[in-house]
């Protein structure tokens, strides 16, 4: 099963030594939480257990002799996992788009709206303008076109888009939020749901606890409620210059606040 995985900074995950190309293995019985190798298969789920700072590593995996068991999010336990690739927050946030299109069937054409309502009833589209919402639990939704906003309110539902100016928002606790668009805003309300963009110009939001907000893209800002946290880029010249990362904490940074990355520092902007 193709999974992903975060570690320390010493690429170590409860006293587990992995190796970039190696496989590692479990002797004994899989209980999830407590005896296995843990992976998960929504890329944004990695960010829950190892938040990205001090050194926090991120690493694409092939997960062999997988439990049935299930966690509230997508964590799962293996007896075997291979590090094939390590990958960075930006190639997370992109493997969260793809992870999303693997659970849909797309509804095609400009302004071809799909909407669901069940337990696990996904729904996509990839038409301009063709919104996509779905109110289930782990209900998925998604849309590829510019202006094609995707929605999702359920449990454990995700929602991406791709599109310029195609926003994505969900509202259920471990329900993640990611865009690739310019001006493609991303937004949570849940508990450990995560909202991330990539796009120049784009928003990220998160409200509720334990959950991160990413914003990668140029000119792009982030901002939380207290006790989340807010990864920025700093663009120059077409490069990123530098890397942010900061907790809300209510003094240095502010609850409820919009910030960009100015010279490597969080600054405060104005709605």
């Amino acid at each position: 099963m193709k999974a992903y995985k975060g570690f320390d900074k010493d690429l170590k995950c409860r006293g587990v030594q992995y190796e970039i190309g190696k496989t590692t293995t479990h002797d004994g019985p899989l209980s999830l939480c407590n005896a296995g190798l843990h992976v998960v298969e929504h890329p944004l789920d990695a960010l829950t257990y190892y938040r990205p700072n001090d050194g926090s590593r991120y690493a694409e995996v092939e997960a062999d002799d997988v439990s049935d068991q299930k966690a509230e999010d997508s964590k799962r336990v293996a007896k075997s996992v291979t590090l094939q690739a390590e990958i960075k927050i930006h190639a997370l946030i992109k493997a969260a788009i793809a992870f999303a299109f693997s659970r849909t069937t797309p509804t095609t054409g400009d302004y071809a709206h799909s909407a669901t309502t069940g337990y696990s009833a996904h729904s996509a589209t990839t038409g301009d303008y063709a919104h996509s919402a779905t109110t289930g639990n782990c209900a998925h939704s998604a849309t590829t076109g510019n202006c094609a906003h995707s929605a999702t309110t359920g449990y454990c539902a995700h929602s991406a888009t791709t599109g310029d100016y195609a926003h994505s928002a969900t509202t259920g606790d471990y329900a993640h939020s990611a865009t690739t668009g310019n001006c493609a805003h991303s937004a949570t309300t849940g508990y450990c749901a995560h909202s991330a963009t990539t796009g120049d110009c784009a928003q990220s939001s998160v409200s509720g606890k334990q959950a991160i907000a990413v914003a990668l893209g140029a000119r792009s800002r982030a901002k939380g409620s207290l006790g989340n946290w807010l990864i920025l880029a700093e663009w120059e010249k077409g490069e990123i210059k530098a890397m942010g990362i900061a907790r809300v904490n209510g003094k240095k940074i502010k609850p409820d606040t919009w910030y960009e990355l100015h010279n490597a520092k969080f600054t405060e902007v104005a709605e």
